[in-house]
């Protein structure tokens, strides 16, 4: 029980900000295809959007 409350291994300085950073970036990757298609969808007419708004 006692080594589960032992300070992490300096390794995790580095795995932890760089899985962080790698799921950012995979993050914006896939975001920004889901934008371009909703864009295009948007540009051809089939957006979801309310014309009773406008």
């Amino acid at each position: 029980m006692g080594e589960l409350l032992q300070t992490p291994p300096v390794t995790h300085v580095v795995y932890i900000p760089a899985v962080i950073i790698v799921g950012i970036i995979i993050g914006f990757i896939i975001g920004r295809k889901a934008g371009v298609k909703e864009g295009q969808a948007r540009f051809l007419g089939a957006g979801n959007e309310d014309d009773d708004l406008l």
